[in-house]
């Protein structure tokens, strides 16, 4: 069945863990998580670094990023966090969160991951925008339309706001999927010889906020 209207809000404090398990499961097998945590590492323990990447994004984002949850019923289905202009990068985590993700992840992974944002940030666009951090959803539940209500519900917030969004995807295949919103692929790179697409878009006359989005 089609999603691609569910029902979409703010995520809340509470909801922070389940979220963080969301996210680290949806980008378990993304080419430039595999290549960050390590080529022919076990998906337990990409799921393990994951997990402790996401927690600190959550931790981070109240007050200072946009995040929003798509919902199969009372399931959280999708998760979605993005930043208006001069918030990114959010700042560190606590310096405990720090500890724990150095323990959990290894010296190696933190290295990569530290090479990956500053290759990425080297090329950020100058302009005011919004900036799509992460876009998740369960994988049981992908191809439903859950990422597309959530993507729907951001979008109508930075129309509103009169300016574009960039984000960044190492999957091909998610080009259609953000093209169908009116994302146009920029430039691409590569990262840890991983091939990686930044797509913009232009902001639309916005005909109305969503109410409890903002």
């Amino acid at each position: 069945p089609d999603a691609s209207d569910a029902p979409v809000g703010e995520l809340a404090r509470e909801e922070a863990s389940p979220a963080a398990e969301l996210l680290a499961r949806a980008f378990r097998d993304n080419p430039l998580n595999v290549a960050a945590i390590g080529t022919g590492t076990s998906a337990e323990r990409r799921l393990r670094c994951n997990r402790a990447s996401m927690r600190n994004l959550l931790e981070v984002a109240p007050g200072r990023a946009l995040a929003l949850a798509a919902r199969d019923g009372s399931r959280l289905a999708g998760v979605l966090v993005a930043t208006p202009p001069l918030a990114w990068p959010l700042p560190p985590p606590s310096l405990l969160a720090q500890l724990r993700t150095l323990f959990v992840q290894g010296l190696g992974v933190a290295e990569r991951w530290r090479q990956v944002f500053e290759q990425l940030e080297r090329q950020r666009p100058a302009e005011a925008h919004w900036y799509l951090a992460a876009l998740g959803v369960e994988p049981e539940l992908q191809g439903r339309g859950f990422g597309a209500a959530a993507l729907s519900a951001f979008v109508a917030t930075s129309d509103a706001d009169d300016l574009p969004v960039w984000l960044e995807t190492d999957r091909e295949r998610n080009l259609r999927f953000y093209g169908r919103q009116g994302f146009q692929v920029e430039a691409d790179l590569e990262v840890l010889g991983t091939r990686i697409w930044r797509l913009r878009r232009e902001a639309r006359t916005a005909v109305f906020r969503p109410p409890g989005l903002r």
